[in-house]
């Protein structure tokens, strides 16, 4: 049977550069590619797990999941909770909530990026 290989959440940002640089900084990823000058379309990952970001020409269209209803846009499973929650947190990143035992038995944190998209992180 056909094997997936790698998968990339799509998230639209006013910035592409900007958003990139805040998920290098805030969250350790790093931009694997840029297209344009300015950049129009970014790739971002860490191990081996990528995020692409989209620049839309009208901010007021970005409507994260947390606005609609939802918890997060993405949702990383991780090895280790808490030593990730303290290096999003000593690097800068904006907290949503802190490590908590969920009732369907997952240890998870979220945090937000600069256009608004919430990511979760868990084990």
């Amino acid at each position: 049977m056909p094997q997936f290989v790698r998968h990339a959440p799509y998230f639209p940002v006013k910035d592409v550069a900007n958003s990139a640089s805040d998920y290098e900084r805030c969250f350790g990823f790093k931009t694997e590619y840029a297209g344009g000058s300015p950049p129009e379309f970014a790739i971002v990952s860490r191990d081996g797990l990528a995020i692409m970001l989209r620049r839309v020409g009208d901010a007021s269209l970005i409507r994260p999941s947390e606005s609609q209803g939802g918890t997060w846009d993405a949702f990383f499973w991780v090895d280790d909770v808490d030593p990730l929650f303290e290096e999003f947190r000593d690097r800068g990143a904006s907290i949503v909530y802190e490590p908590t035992m969920m009732p369907y038995g997952v240890k998870e944190f979220a945090v937000r990026d600069s256009d608004g998209h919430v990511l979760g992180f868990g084990k």
